[in-house]
C-alpha cells in the first residue's frame, strides 16, 4: 500500500495542472490565436525568454519579437511536442523539458528543446522563463 503525503499528492496535482497549461498554450498556437498563446507567459517584466539568439526580459519584448516573428498567422503552423523531463520543483514551481517542432504542412519551420520554469502567481499556471533552442 503507498501512501502520498500531501506535499506528493500537491505536487503531483502541480504537474497535471502544468501539463494541462501547456496543452491549452499549444491548442491556442494551433488555432492561430498568438494573443491566447502568449496569455500562458507570466505578464512581468520579470518574464525571461531564452534563445540561441540571446535573452528577451520582459512580456512586451517577448510578445513583440512573436509578432514580428508571426506577422502571417496563417505561417504560425502546427506545434507538436515530447515531453522529456519534468519536475515538481515545490507546491508552485514547476520544471518542464520537451523536444517541439512547428510544421506548416509537410516543410518543419523549427524545431528544438525547450526547458520552462512554470510557477503560480495569483493561482495560474504561466511560464517564467522559458529556454529555446
Amino acid at each position: 500500500m503507498t501512501i502520498l503525503t500531501t506535499q506528493a499528492f500537491s505536487q503531483d496535482k502541480s504537474i497535471s495542472e502544468v501539463k494541462t497549461a501547456l496543452e491549452g498554450q499549444i491548442s491556442a498556437w494551433n488555432k492561430g490565436n498568438l494573443e491566447g498563446a502568449m496569455s500562458f507567459y507570466w505578464n512581468s517584466d520579470k518574464l525571461l525568454w531564452i534563445s540561441k539568439s540571446g535573452t528577451d526580459k520582459g512580456y512586451q519584448p517577448v510578445f513583440e519579437s512573436f509578432l514580428s516573428d508571426f506577422k502571417d498567422r496563417s505561417q504560425m503552423g502546427k506545434f507538436t511536442y515530447e515531453p522529456l523531463h519534468i519536475e515538481s520543483l515545490s507546491d508552485e514551481i514547476v520544471y518542464y523539458v520537451y523536444r517541439w517542432k512547428i510544421e506548416l504542412g509537410d516543410k518543419k519551420l523549427m524545431g528544438g528543446i525547450s526547458s520552462q520554469i512554470w510557477r503560480k502567481p495569483d493561482n495560474k499556471w504561466v511560464i517564467t522563463s522559458e529556454h529555446a533552442s
